[in-house]
């Protein structure tokens, strides 16, 4: 099932999934704690060496100081599993301008890290006449940093940007995000930059890239950025339980923010890229033996004739439907095509969460 119709999914027919590309903050991590099931999900590609990338909007932190904090929750990760929407930046500025380029950094370590390592050069004055512009999160930006910003992009300069989202959790609720800053300049401006972090594909494709991938498998918990990116990419996609977004949200998404799959947690991953084709004749690990299958729903599901149905408008689920990703993936089709119809569907019973 692709995002939008009951086609087959993206990528290459027959073949497995042969990568998986997560997000990080609600479905690796929440603060300084493994998201549960995020654990034995990771380990399982790990056992059976499916390659994966962690990938993630934040271009104020390097690649290291990512693999660190991965492999500090007792999930083993290099820099090269590592893709952050900087390093993408400083690639798509390479390409653009060469080796040796001058741009204006807006942003922090982790931005001019990446920029330095593609061989090119940056500064914070426009009087050294650079190339383009860009952007990331700097948390020490002042008012001087905001109106020099300003003046370069009204002066013409081509303005990238690491990432749209607007706010990110802190430590006592949500902070400003790069996309206050970039809405901010782009309101006194007038002007838009391009921007490579999620829901924009650059940084997934970037990330499948390195790892030679066909079938790619985005895993998020956001469908306006993990699930929007990972559709835009043309990839399958899979809405984790754990963390912004839930079963109602993916109801009432438009087409291109329908997740591939729903999973309760990572450790979903097991059956989920067996089904896929990845591990026909292989059983999963002990750990993953209570993680639902999410395979293609029966026919009768599709139609309204089985486990879930809609009666005047109402989604309703019988009760394994409503405690399975089987039964809610079936559930959504069934809605979607209700919605794609222009018939109206309140979510009934169906539930916001589940739980292997």
């Amino acid at each position: 099932m692709s995002p939008s119709t009951d086609q087959g999914a993206p990528g290459q027919p027959g073949a497995p999934i042969d990568c998986v590309l997560f997000d990080l903050d609600g479905v690796v991590y929440r603060g300084t704690e493994p998201v549960p099931g995020a654990v034995e999900g990771i380990g399982f590609l790990r056992e059976r060496s499916i390659p994966l990338s962690f990938v993630t909007n934040n271009a104020a932190r390097t690649p290291e100081t990512v693999a660190e904090r991965i492999s500090s929750l007792g999930i083993s990760t290099t820099i090269a599993e590592v893709t952050t929407s900087a390093m993408v930046l400083a690639a798509r500025l390479a390409e653009k301008y060469g080796t040796r380029a001058l741009i204006y950094l807006i942003g922090a370590a982790g931005l001019a890290t990446a920029l330095e390592s593609e061989g090119l050069r940056t500064t914070r004055r426009l009087d050294d006449g650079p190339v383009a512009i860009a952007q990331g999160l700097d948390p020490e930006i002042d008012y001087a940093t905001i109106v020099g910003a300003c003046d370069a992009v009204r002066s013409g300069l081509d303005w990238w940007a690491s990432n749209p989202d607007y706010s990110m959790p802190g430590p006592t609720g949500q902070v400003p995000g790069n996309g206050a800053f970039v809405e901010m300049i782009s309101r006194l401006t007038g002007e838009r930059p391009t921007i490579v972090g999620k829901p924009s594909p650059h940084m997934l494709e970037h990330a499948a890239s390195r790892l030679g991938a066909t079938r790619p498998l985005m895993v998020g918990d956001r469908l306006d950025t993990d699930i929007e990116g990972g559709n835009a990419a043309g990839y399958e996609t899979a809405l984790v339980l754990t963390g912004v977004h839930d079963i109602h949200d993916a109801l009432q998404a438009p087409a291109g923010l329908r997740p591939s799959y729903v999973l309760p947690s990572l450790r979903g991953l097991a059956r989920l890229i067996a089904a896929s084709g990845t591990l026909v004749d292989t059983e999963p690990s002990p750990a993953m033996t209570n993680a639902p299958i999410d395979a293609t729903p029966p026919a009768t599901d599709a139609v309204g004739t089985g486990s879930c149905r809609l009666v005047d408008g109402e989604l309703i689920l019988d009760d394994t439907a409503r405690t399975s990703a089987d039964g809610v993936r079936a559930a959504l089709r069934l809605a979607w095509g209700a919605i794609d119809r222009g018939e109206p569907v309140r979510p009934g019973n169906l539930p916001r969460r589940i739980h292997d």
